[in-house]
Order: C-alpha cells, then structure tokens, then sequence
C-alpha cells in the first residue's frame, strides 16, 4: 500500500493566507527596514567610532535600499524593470519626508506631543506607501501574452 503525499507550494489555511498577503509581508519589511536602519546607525556610530551624522545618513540610505528591495522581491514580486521602479520609489520616500514634516508640525500646532504626531504620520504614510506601492511603484505593466487561436 502507497501513500501518495500531495505538494503544496503556497501555505493552507488563515495562516497561509496571511503569509502570502503583501499587506502582511510589507509591514515585516517595514519592521526589519527599521531594524536594519537603528542596528546600522547604532553599529556604526558606538561601535566604529564613525560621526553620528554620517552614521545616521549611511543607515537610513542602506535600511532605504534593504526596504526597495525587499518589497520588490518579497512583498510585491515585481518582475518590472528595477530602475524605473527605483525613480519611483526614490520620489515617493521624497514626498513622504516632505510629508511626515508637514504633519509632525501640523499636529503639534494642534497640541499634540511631537512622538504621537510622529506615530500618526507614520500610520498614514505607511497605509498610503503600501497602496502605492502595490498600484504604482511595484505594478508590473508587461503586456498580456496573446493566446494562441487554433
């Protein structure tokens, strides 16, 4: 008697499914970008003796990178050619720093502490990136296989 074991690539059930949603995969990228970005500066600053802008501005810009390519590779699995996605994503993270200013400033005009206006442009601009990122930066716009006739 034989047992046939069938092969299953993508996970079963909830689980599965969260695994497999961008959604989900995109904010793990978020959090290890973050990660990558505070262990850089901390590395570079404390432990190599490097000036704490340069260590800053060194860490953000590699965490940067690490995020695009994450998200082109794991959360989104765009087959797109890279450098026109990288303009894009160069111009967004623009629009996000010009934006988190905006607010930061704005929401503690309005009173609030400058930590929570941070964390609520955070939550927005990263629901917004992830749209984005998903409709526009990541969108793959190959052109449809045409289907043979006959």
């Amino acid at each position: 008697m034989s047992v046939e074991v069938e092969s299953v690539d993508v996970p079963r059930g909830r689980v599965g499914a969260l695994l497999e949603h961008s959604a989900f995969r995109y904010v793990v990228i978020g959090g290890l970008s973050a990660a990558a970005d505070f262990g850089l500066l901390y590395a570079l600053h404390e432990r190599l003796g490097v000036p704490v802008g340069i260590a800053a501005f060194v860490a953000v810009t590699l965490a940067f990178v690490f995020n695009f390519a994450l998200n082109r590779i794991w959360s989104f699995r765009s087959q797109a050619p890279v450098v026109g996605q990288f303009g894009k994503y160069i111009f967004l993270g623009c629009v996000n720093w010009v934006l988190t200013a905006i607010l930061v400033t704005a929401f503690t005009a309005l009173g609030l502490n400058y930590l929570v206006a941070k964390a609520i442009a955070l939550v927005l601009t990263t629901a917004s990136n992830y749209t984005l990122y998903r409709l526009w930066v990541f969108k793959d716009r190959r052109p449809a296989t045409p289907t043979k006739v006959g």
